[in-house]
């Protein structure tokens, strides 16, 4: 930070330490020629066609972003998978082990505490990230990811618990838990949740899973709602009938309490149980599951947080997940679809936990669906991070590409098209992007690899634009490349002019994939924020190279933060954006379809003349009548921007606009639970526009100005509506009071 602000910019952080925000109505001033600090210039008469699928998403299931966040499901190893391969059980010939759930928990992650910061090593050495701990733990030769995973469930005292493989619910689901009684007076298991399961008073839950017994007589079993300390029961059902064959009881249950941190039990007196598949969904997912084969997925607040960035285009599952640490551990979407109890799940190496898959890519294709966006479908081409599958054995890999495809995209009487329809959905869905591999350019047999998935990708789907990991120079062809990059403010603020004098014909087109500021950017802060939005006003300059671009990371939860800044924090029913998810929202909203000529220059006379304002301005409208222009101010003054407007058509400037901006006198601000909105979007009416005027913008902000020309019904409903009155989720908040809501996108 030192490094950042020289003396000057310090003594202006302290002379507008208590700057105000701006009224609901101001005055631009008209221009004069003086007292102002830098230039905007904009040619209205040079335009050019910017990527229409510009800003998106980019979802990887890291930091519990899917299990434990936007997946609904409110247990935690649902299957007993986790415990299977935290124990070598898995991969062991044995039928059946033993297993002590207190003893193998205390060697574990305790599920009802936070992985945050300090993480230690076994060595009690501490780091600032979980990345940079597991990037330690995994240099050694001793460490398995295994012993990342979280062990979910306790056994209540007296009762005795087991793996076992024999009599398996079903040929992708082997391994169950049993259990058997003690002398007290109940036996059972709880599950932990995700960092508790949460409940509200009134609400039901739909709680399903299959069980067995070997007594003679059918046996009743209990599911329960309890309290952290298992005392008081919100809630409990009696399923009847458990005999020697696997059953599947359900039933609901109505929570008599809230509670962010209650437990699920499954109790039952005597003899033994075996069980599998235990699963907790809002009754309300259930329903509107109906006629799919699962419950419907999504939690409700986490995709009303998606649908309110209206995002173009949605890249997924990694990232670095879809490799895996080793390629056994990556992810195979043949072992996501279908009924949640036939998905075996595997392990997230990279991240350091279990993955149910229940986010397939039948729920990740729903999921593209509900946003109205364009999936990016992220595939394995044989890479993991420490291991490779030679190109001579990469083939098999090849067709599950196509096969995927066909899953996606074939009529209903496909081999994998039915499939998709036998799940609910009789229509296929329609794909262009499909990307090989994540970050493996330079590794072992990933040339080799790409060329074999292009082509045959290529002569099957050639509609497709396909997204190499680099781009492919003279060895491969290359359609569009990812460019990834974190870094600290200053750098990317410096980058808003990395792509300038860029070409297609000379470097392809580019899919800045992941970028976000992770050095100097805190848990995600207002300077991060800013910086990154001068960065996109490059994106938009260059948004005929630039044609897709993606904040990462999308999700995490507060109690497992391996990333230091991610767009949404979330808990088991709350949520927040970091600044940048507002600056995400208000440039996607703001995108428009052509990028006007955009020119900064900086007062060398002016008190402040570092340079530090970025800004671009685009159409708005197939006629250009409305114009979006942000001004991004990365400095600690208040900056007054001469905005000059050129051409034919600058004359016709109404006088009346809006402005939206999101500024703070205190760069490393930052929300949180407690101030979900503490540096959130706000607007303001301008009056005193023109062709040329003087605008003041607060210290480290970013502004986007909605200018109207001439007077069209268009114009006048929008300068009457404004352009949306600020960030919903803000508004939603302010008047409900909730963290979290479905809310609409605008």
């Amino acid at each position: 930070m030192r490094a950042l602000f020289g003396p000057v910019a310090l003594l202006g952080l302290i002379s507008w330490a208590a700057a105000a925000t701006l009224p609901p109505r101001f005055s631009a001033q008209p221009f004069a020629g003086e007292d102002w600090n830098a230039s905007v210039t904009v040619d209205l008469g040079r335009k050019k066609p910017i990527s229409p699928v510009l800003y998106g998403i980019f979802f990887e299931e890291i930091g519990h972003a899917g299990d434990g966040g936007l997946y609904a499901e409110l247990v935690q190893d649902r299957s007993f998978d986790a415990i299977a391969a935290a124990t070598g059980f898995h991969a062991a010939p044995a039928r059946r082990a033993a297993v002590d759930l207190s003893a193998l928990a205390a060697a574990h992650r305790r599920p009802d505490q936070p992985l945050q910061a300090p993480w230690k090593d076994p060595q009690d050495r501490s780091f600032s990230s979980k990345e940079e701990y597991l990037r330690q733990l995994r240099q050694g030769s001793d460490w398995d990811p295994r012993n990342d995973i979280i062990v979910a469930w306790e056994a209540l005292p007296g009762t005795t618990t087991a793996l076992t493989k024999d009599q398996p619910l079903n040929a992708k689901n082997p391994v169950a838990m049993e259990l058997t009684a003690g002398p007290g007076p109940r036996a059972g298991i709880v599950n932990f949740g995700y960092w508790g399961v949460y409940v509200q008073k009134g609400q039901s839950y739909t709680v399903s899973l299959y069980a067995r017994t070997s007594d003679k007589q059918p046996k009743d079993i209990t599911v329960a709602l309890l309290s952290e300390d298992q005392s008081a029961s919100y809630a409990n059902l009696t399923l009847s009938g458990v005999s020697g064959d696997w059953q599947r009881l359900s039933g609901e249950l109505v929570s008599s309490a809230t509670d962010a941190n209650a437990r699920l039990a499954v109790l039952f007196k005597g003899g033994d149980l075996t069980l599998d598949s235990v699963s907790l969904f809002p009754t309300e997912n259930v329903k509107k599951g109906e006629g799919m084969t699962n419950p419907w997925p999504f939690r409700t607040d986490l995709l009303g947080a998606l649908k309110a960035l209206q995002p173009a285009f949605m890249r997924f599952p990694g990232g670095c997940y879809i490799e895996g640490d080793w390629m056994r551990n990556a992810f195979r979407w043949k072992d996501t679809i279908g009924p949640n109890e036939e998905r075996p799940g595997h392990l997230n190496g990279v991240w350091g936990y279990w993955s149910t898959d229940g986010l397939g890519l039948f729920e990740y294709m729903l999921l593209a669906e509900e946003l109205q966006t364009e999936p990016v479908w992220v595939v394995n081409n044989g890479v993991a991070h420490m291991d490779s599958v030679r190109a001579s054995d990469v083939w098999p890999m090849v067709e599950e590409a196509l096969d995927s495809l066909e899953f996606i995209s074939g009529p209903p009487d496909s081999k994998w098209g039915s499939l998709r329809a036998a799940m609910g959905h009789p229509e296929p869905w329609t794909i262009n992007y499909m990307a090989i591999g994540n970050e493996d350019c330079g590794k072992w047999m990933y040339l080799n690899n790409y060329l074999l998935f292009f082509g045959a990708i290529r002569a099957r789907y050639p509609h497709l634009t396909l997204i190499s990991n680099c781009h492919m120079g003279q060895d491969a062809p290359t359609d569009t490349w990812d460019w990834h990059i974190y870094t600290n403010p200053s750098d990317m603020f410096n980058k808003r002019t990395f792509f300038d004098g860029w070409t297609v014909d000379k470097n392809a087109r580019v899919f800045a994939s992941e970028y976000a500021v992770t050095e100097g950017g805190g848990w995600g802060n207002v300077i991060g924020a800013v910086s990154e939005a001068a960065f996109m006003t490059g994106m938009e300059r260059n948004g005929d190279v630039v044609v897709m671009g993606a904040y990462a990371p999308l999700f995490v939860h507060w109690n497992n933060r391996p990333w230091p800044t991610n767009m949404i924090v979330i808990d088991n029913h709350r949520w927040f954006g970091i600044p940048s998810y507002h600056v995400q929202r208000m440039f996607r909203q703001s995108q428009g379809s052509h990028y006007l000529a955009t020119d900064v220059f900086t007062n060398p006379t002016a008190q402040a003349h570092e340079e530090r304002v970025a800004a671009s301005a685009t159409c708005q409208s197939p006629s250009c009548d409305r114009i979006a222009l942000k001004i991004v101010n990365f400095s600690s003054f208040r900056q007054r921007i001469a905005v000059l407007l050129h051409g034919a058509s600058a004359g016709s400037v109404m006088e009346e606009g809006e402005l939206e901006y999101l500024a703070s006198d205190h760069p490393e601000a930052e929300n949180s639970f407690e101030e979900p909105d503490k540096v959130c979007p706000a607007t303001s009416t301008v009056d005193g526009l023109g062709p040329k005027f003087t605008l003041p913008v607060e210290p480290w902000s970013v502004n986007v100005l909605s200018l109207h020309l001439s007077v069209s019904p268009s114009a006048a409903g929008k300068a009457e509506a404004g352009i949306g009155g600020g960030c919903a989720v803000c508004r939603r908040r302010r008047g409900s009071g909730q963290l979290g809501g479905d809310v609409k996108a605008q």
